[in-house]
C-alpha cells in the first residue's frame, strides 16, 4: 500500500504547459510530468512547508492561474500517497483555496529558480538548508498588508529566489 499512486488534476494555463513545464522536463531530462515533480517535490517539500509558515493563513484566497493567457488545460501527474497526504496536510494548515495551488507554486519556484541560476547551481543552493528568520525578517520587513495571498507567495518566492545565496547555511 505504500507504493500507491494517486492520480492528481488540476488546471494549468496553456503558457505555463509550453513554456514552464516543457522547459523543466528538458531541463530536468525526464520524459515525464510525475517523475519531474517527482524530483521537485523531493528537493523542496521541507523547505516550501517552511516557506508557507511565514505567509500562515491564506484566507482560501483564490489564486489566479494565468492571468495573462485564458486557455486551460488539464493536467495529471501520478504522486505517493504520502506526498498527495502531504500536499493535503498543508493545504488544510495554511488555508489554501486548493491544492493545485501548491503544485502550480512548486512548478513555479523551480522554472523561476532554473532560469535565474541555471539548473545546476539552482540544485546546489535549493539543496542547502535555508535560514528560516533571517528570510522570515527581511521578507516581512519588505511586505505590505495590501498585498492578497497569491501576491505574498509570488512575493516570497521571488524574494528566495532572488536572494537564496545570502539565505542558505554553507556546508
Amino acid at each position: 500500500m505504500k507504493n500507491k499512486k494517486h492520480l492528481f488534476h488540476f488546471i494549468v494555463s496553456e503558457s505555463m504547459n509550453n513554456n514552464v513545464i516543457d522547459f523543466l522536463l528538458k531541463e530536468f531530462k525526464v520524459n515525464t510530468f510525475s517523475e519531474l515533480f517527482e524530483t521537485m517535490f523531493r528537493l523542496v517539500n521541507k523547505k516550501m512547508s517552511k516557506m508557507k509558515r511565514i505567509i500562515g493563513n491564506c484566507r482560501s484566497e483564490y489564486a489566479v492561474i494565468d492571468s495573462s493567457d485564458d486557455k486551460r488545460l488539464d493536467k495529471y501527474l501520478r504522486i505517493s500517497e504520502a506526498d498527495y497526504l502531504r500536499i493535503k496536510r498543508w493545504h488544510s494548515l495554511y488555508n489554501e483555496f486548493g491544492m493545485a495551488s501548491t503544485v502550480r507554486d512548486i512548478i513555479l519556484f523551480f522554472y523561476n529558480g532554473v532560469m535565474k541560476y541555471g539548473l545546476e547551481e539552482f540544485l546546489v543552493i535549493v539543496g542547502k538548508k535555508l535560514k528560516m528568520d533571517k528570510l522570515k525578517n527581511d521578507f516581512l520587513d519588505k511586505m505590505t498588508q495590501l498585498l492578497n495571498i497569491a501576491a505574498q507567495k509570488q512575493l516570497l518566492y521571488a524574494f528566495v529566489i532572488e536572494n537564496y545565496p545570502k539565505y542558505v547555511y554553507s556546508t
